[in-house]
């Protein structure tokens, strides 16, 4: 027993072979915690920044319809009720997507991607079911005439969202990004209709269906490079 303790008191006169780094460790003071150069938003804020998004581009679009002058025949149901549905059904998408569940979580991931999804598969049947075989066809500057509408009108939108939103996402950034600027983009195909009377089929899937795939690819780019919270 006495040649243990003895063997034990040796053992603690050993010089421990790291304690030079653990002493220049101690000294070292801790790395200072940068705050980031652009906090993300509150809850509360969030919520007013999607809300004064959607109603600064809806005024836009609503606006510029009314330059480019609307249509004869936009009282008819038959032109005006497809458009309030499509109206309709983007402000509950925009709603969907922006206004938070319970707790303050927001919309789940899979509901955000079958939004994504289902917003031009949407688009695409309806200008299938509406549409009229254009005889003789529409000329090519018809299309490109409705394209830079589209653009002139979409683009205030776009940029007012990508501004307002951004650091807004928890979660998916890209998908949410992309939701949010396809549904903007149906908004803009509504403007569209109200002043282009053209119900040729090539005419409303790729001059008027434009701004909606254009917004998903722009929403997702500025969801990742701005959107993360």
């Amino acid at each position: 027993m006495t040649d243990e303790r003895d063997l034990l008191r040796r053992l603690e006169d050993i010089p421990d072979p790291a304690a030079h780094v653990a002493t220049r460790l101690a000294a070292r003071p801790p790395a200072p915690i940068e705050a980031p150069a652009e906090p993300s938003p509150t809850r509360p804020a969030r919520e007013r920044r999607g809300l004064a998004a959607v109603m600064a581009g809806l005024g836009w679009v609503v606006l510029f319809s009314w330059i480019e002058g609307f249509r004869d025949d936009l009282g008819s149901p038959r032109v005006i009720v497809p458009l309030a549905v499509a109206a309709a059904l983007s402000g509950l998408g925009l709603l969907l997507a922006l206004r938070p569940r319970a707790r303050g979580l927001p919309a789940g991931v899979r509901a955000i991607q079958a939004l994504v999804v289902a917003v031009p598969v949407g688009f695409l049947i309806a200008a299938v079911v509406r549409s009229r075989a254009a005889d003789p066809p529409p000329p090519l500057e018809l299309h490109v005439r409705c394209i830079a509408s589209a653009c002139c009108t979409a683009l205030p939108p776009f940029a007012l969202a990508a501004l307002l939103l951004r650091r807004s996402f928890l979660s998916a950034p890209a998908w949410r990004g992309a939701s949010i600027g396809a549904l903007c983009g149906l908004v803009v195909a509504v403007g569209l209709e109200t002043h282009c009377a053209l119900d040729d089929l090539l005419h409303l899937t790729f001059a008027h269906g434009f701004p909606i795939a254009a917004g998903a690819l722009l929403g997702a780019a500025a969801g990742t490079l701005r959107g993360r919270a």
